[in-house]
């Protein structure tokens, strides 16, 4: 049998997790990984990483020296297809040194369409290269994404899966909307401030608590709001499960996107979103079902939807969530996904 390598040089707990769901599909999985991920299962693994952060840090060195000996790994153990899960700078070094090679390079891209940041020219430089010159087939977790691509003959739409199930009651929530992940910029602080004294407005009665850690530029206008609750660390684990419960709603007001973990992270406990219609967001949601999907700045759309909602609809809708989550982004679905899909790229049939 054919060997499959799968490798997370990250250190990004979702990412880490996003990874851990495929090492165990199968006895011919062989495992890199940076040296902080614990990994407990039986397959072969190796430590690929030393480093903290993805695109430079002081163990860049000593990542590229290891490269070496990492393809002599590849090598004696047989492996035919590599696939790279997460985007670092690490794995441009080994999956140039295995190009002369016989084996098939996967490289999952999450973001094609890179976040405006400080790091979004670098991302969109390894994008770019690595889509050009490296891979064989590229993962994206958005159509839409893809159908922008030059080079769409190597791409493969594979939707964003293996997230745990966290909450399998159907809630009602508390009249609360929940606006939660990293702060950052491009996740629209305007059109939440603005949305926030619409329902205020329209006396809707639902609280807002926005929680996550991260630059919220305008945290002053929305301290004076009433009804609202800024939480502004690293939210524990431990406290999601809270946050979540008294949540009716997760609300998405973004300026940009691609797929968005925060969508699945609701899903995973029971919670509906409300999202603006750009980027991939659309994609992840079953219009009326497990949430809804406007189009951007439409507020009033918003408005609509917080006014019709009840206790009873909110429960069912609640319901919903878990069952499309079952079918569309449990972790017992990625490993389906990504069996399939690894025993095709090794040329097996089942």
């Amino acid at each position: 049998m054919n060997k499959t390598l799968i490798i997370c040089n990250s250190t990004n707990s979702d990412l880490v997790e996003y990874f851990k769901c495929k090492v165990n599909i199968d006895q011919n999985i062989i495992a890199f990984k940076n040296r902080q991920i614990q990994l407990n299962s039986n397959i072969k693994h190796y430590t690929s990483s030393f480093m903290n952060k993805a695109f430079m840090d002081k163990f860049v060195v000593v990542d590229l020296l290891l490269s070496f000996y990492l393809v002599f790994i590849v090598l004696i153990n047989k492996v035919k297809v590599v696939h790279f899960t997460t985007a670092h700078i690490s794995n441009l070094f080994l999956a140039t040194l295995l190009k002369p090679f016989n084996i098939t390079q996967v490289f999952t891209i999450h973001d094609l369409s890179p976040h405006p940041d400080g790091k979004s020219k670098f991302i969109e430089m390894y994008n770019n290269f690595v889509i050009k010159y490296l891979a064989d087939e590229v993962i994206s977790f958005s159509k839409n994404e893809i159908a922008k691509q030059e080079h769409k003959q190597k791409f493969k739409y594979l939707p964003l899966t293996g997230f745990k199930l966290e909450s399998s009651v159907p809630k009602t929530g508390s009249k609360t909307i929940l606006f939660f992940g990293r702060m950052e910029p491009y996740k629209g602080f305007d059109h939440l401030y603005n949305i926030i004294k619409l329902v205020q407005k329209h006396q809707l009665g639902y609280k807002f608590v926005i929680a996550g850690k991260g630059y919220i530029p305008n945290l002053n206008e929305l301290k004076k709001l009433k009804n609202v609750e800024i939480i502004n660390r690293f939210i524990d684990d431990s406290e999601l499960q809270g946050l979540f419960n008294e949540a009716s709603f997760s609300l998405l007001p973004y300026d940009s996107a691609t797929q968005s973990g925060v969508t699945l992270l609701s899903y995973a406990y029971a919670t509906p979103v409300i999202a603006y219609n750009v980027g991939a967001l659309g994609e992840y949601i079953d219009e009326s079902k497990n949430g809804f999907c406007v189009e951007k700045n439409d507020d009033e759309a918003i408005i609509n939807i917080l006014k019709s909602s009840t206790n009873e609809s909110t429960l069912q809708m609640s319901q919903n969530v878990i069952d499309i989550f079952n079918e569309k982004y449990s972790i017992d679905r990625c490993k389906k996904l990504y069996k399939e899909y690894y025993r095709k790229l090794n040329g097996e049939t089942k």
